[in-house]
This record gives C-alpha cells, sequence and structure tokens, in this order.
C-alpha cells in the first residue's frame, strides 16, 4: 500500500480557485479655491486641502470639469511684463526751457511702467501712449524752470495697425530710441516664485520675457524712420496717424516726425494652456522650454520632466464670463492610471502654472473643479441581467 494519501480525482465537485474580483468605484469630489486655508496658502494658484474622506486603493483619476475665471491678467508685475524704457532726443525749439531741460537728459533713459490687467491692442497703444508722454512730462517736473512753467510733453504716438497686426510708435516733433535690448528689474516677491521650473528672471528666455516681446520687438534697440510727410495707413487713409508738427519749429529748420514699427505682430493674449499639478500624483510629461544648445556635446541644455503634470487646460484669455471645460467635451483628455493602485490619499496640493513655470496669477479670483477618483473594491462577482426601459434611453 502506498504511504502517499490518496485523493479521489474522478469528483465531480472538484475545488474553484476563488478569483480576485473588484468594483470600480467612481467618487467625485469638488474643490473650490475658496475652501483653502487662507493662512497658509494665501495664493489660489498653489494650495492644499483636507478630502472629506480617505480614499483608498485609487486606481485612477481624471479632471473631470474645471471652471475657471476668464478675466486672468496677461501683463501683472509678477509675470515681469510691465516696463518698457525708451530715449527721447529732442530737437531745437522755441520751447527753449523745455528744449534745454530734455536735452540735459538725452542721456538718460525714460521708463514707462502700464497698469497690471488685460489689454485689447488698442488699449494697448492708448496705455503706452499716454504712458510715454506722461513719463516725459513727469521728468519735466523735476526740473526747477520746466515745473515753473508748467511744462507738458504730448508728442508721442503709438498706433495698433490691425491688418499687419504690428504695433508703431511715433513722434510728431522729437526722435527717441527704443531701447528694447535692456534688461529691466522687477521686484517680484517670493510667493510669487514656487519651484525650479520658474525662471526667477524672464529676462534669459527667449520668449515672454518682458513687454515688448507681447507687443512684437525683439532684444534690440531700435532707432526711428525720419519723415518730412505723413503717416497713414491705406485702409484708414481718412485718418491720418503721423504729421509733423511745425508749431515750435525756429525759422530755418524743417520739421520731422519719427517712428518705429514692431517687426512682428503683437502676441498679447496670453498663454493658450494652463498646467494643474497635483503633488506626488502627476503622469503627464513634459518638454523643457526655452532650449539654444540641443546640437552641442557639451553643456546641452535638452531637457524633460517626467511625471510633472497632471491636467493640461486649454483657456482663451480675455472675456468677462468664466471658462468652463469638462471632460465630455474633448477638451480635458486627462486619465492618470497608477499600477499598484494607490493605497490611500488624505489631502490634495495643487498648483496652476504655464508651461514655462510662470504661476497663474487669478488675483484672488475664486474658481472650482471636480476630480474623480476611480477605486477598487473587493466584491463577489455576480452576473446582474438587468432590463432598462425603453423610456430611460433619452
Amino acid at each position: 500500500m502506498s504511504q502517499y494519501p490518496q485523493y479521489n480525482v474522478n469528483n465531480e465537485h472538484q475545488l474553484i480557485r476563488r478569483q480576485n474580483t473588484y468594483v470600480l468605484d467612481r467618487k467625485l469630489v469638488t474643490i473650490h479655491s475658496e475652501d483653502r486655508d487662507t493662512s497658509k496658502w494665501p495664493n489660489s494658484n498653489h494650495f492644499e486641502v483636507e478630502l472629506p474622506s480617505t480614499l483608498l486603493n485609487v486606481q485612477s483619476m481624471r479632471l473631470v470639469e474645471i471652471q475657471l475665471p476668464a478675466n486672468q491678467y496677461v501683463f501683472s508685475n509678477n509675470q515681469q511684463n510691465t516696463k518698457i524704457q525708451f530715449q527721447l532726443i529732442p530737437n531745437v525749439s522755441t520751447q527753449s526751457i523745455i528744449y534745454i531741460a530734455l536735452a540735459n537728459n538725452i542721456n538718460n533713459p525714460y521708463t514707462l511702467t502700464i497698469q497690471e490687467g488685460f489689454y485689447s491692442p488698442d488699449e494697448m497703444a492708448n496705455e503706452l501712449q499716454n504712458g510715454m508722454n506722461n513719463a516725459v512730462t513727469d521728468f519735466l517736473m523735476t526740473d526747477p524752470s520746466a515745473a515753473s512753467i508748467g511744462a507738458t510733453y504730448s508728442n508721442f504716438k503709438v498706433r495698433y495697425d490691425r491688418v499687419g497686426q504690428q504695433m508703431f510708435f511715433g513722434n510728431t516733433y522729437d526722435n527717441f530710441k527704443l531701447q528694447f535690448n535692456v534688461k529691466i528689474d522687477y521686484d517680484v516677491p517670493c510667493s510669487a516664485i514656487i519651484g525650479d521650473n520658474q525662471s526667477a528672471n524672464v529676462w534669459e528666455q527667449n520668449a515672454n520675457w518682458g513687454l515688448p516681446a507681447y507687443l512684437g520687438f525683439q532684444k534690440s534697440e531700435y532707432t526711428t524712420t525720419e519723415t518730412s510727410g505723413n503717416v497713414l495707413f491705406n485702409y484708414d487713409v481718412s485718418n491720418i496717424w503721423l504729421t509733423p508738427d511745425p508749431t515750435y519749429t525756429p525759422p530755418g529748420f524743417d520739421t520731422f516726425c519719427y517712428y518705429v514699427a514692431g517687426p512682428k505682430t503683437i502676441s498679447m493674449f496670453g498663454d493658450s494652456a494652463i498646467y494643474m499639478e497635483f503633488d506626488k500624483f502627476n503622469t503627464m510629461d513634459e518638454l523643457k522650454p526655452y532650449v539654444e544648445r540641443t546640437n552641442q556635446t557639451y553643456n546641452n541644455d535638452y531637457n524633460g520632466r517626467i511625471n510633472s503634470v497632471f491636467a493640461k487646460i486649454p483657456v482663451t484669455p480675455g472675456g468677462q464670463n468664466s471658462q468652463i471645460f469638462d471632460s465630455r467635451n474633448g477638451f480635458l483628455q486627462n486619465v492618470s492610471q497608477y499600477h499598484p493602485a494607490i493605497d490611500k490619499i488624505k489631502k490634495a496640493k495643487f498648483k496652476f502654472r504655464y508651461h514655462d513655470g510662470r504661476l497663474v496669477d487669478f488675483k484672488d479670483n475664486n474658481f472650482n473643479f471636480t476630480i474623480a477618483f476611480n477605486q477598487l473594491k473587493d466584491e463577489i462577482a455576480r452576473d446582474y441581467v438587468v432590463r432598462v426601459p425603453e423610456e430611460y434611453r433619452l
């Protein structure tokens, strides 16, 4: 007789190994920017919240809906794109006090700072024109002789060419230079820069490096074109934009006007996408912008970021109403899957930035979004036969 136990292999009721069967349970969590502790997270572009309940065995997540304020600032001090410098080269004038004051300051640049916000091209042209004239007027007020006669300045004209989509700077009497090759310093608070993705100084970038870049200019010094005739646009011949002003021209002198045209089209409407980071749970890869030495063997600056983004959100700045995006309209195709599943999630930390790392300046406007957390829940498998009434198929 065999010493090993005998089994009845002809048993019709063999043991069947239990299957690991799970159901995917979807938990929607809605989060508002005002849910954050403002004493710890003063800015809505970077904050952390504690979830109402601990989520277990999270297999995947998705941003299913987000409502963002449309009135986002494109131009702000934190974005380092609100200033330009120019130099005025005055011509001889019968207004001798003003001419002497300006001539004595010929080697010192004037700095214009625009108001923070969002601009249409025509609004930007008006802001620049008034700002340049005010910058010169403010200087004249510091000169005792010019201030004593209440001297003002109004010779600068700025025009947006709606057809060519270029910005034109002009002066009806004096020559000038646009010093866009000079780095302008900004006082940016540390709280506006989070992480090593954002450059502390945008001047080093080859795009979005300052206000001139948005106006269609490069990092160069621009000298003017001189003309004794009128400057106008053929699609608007009834309105002469720039004409020489002979009011204060001394006898025997010719009168000219001067202008500079932007070499490129304007790019004033901000970024077309906002990147949402979900701390520890990002799954989207991203390339590093502003590289310049990708073909070099040494000091090659090609770089990419692994798992740097949770969701990419298309935006159209400049509207008056909030923008709503959801996963059903095809714009949000951001599904993050995790293998193995995440054991538990209790807190959620978010950051909203642009591709180059600049934080979105919401100016504390409230917004909200919804994230779907798909959890694996153990269950005993059951086969259900469900009849759906025809009137439910709506």
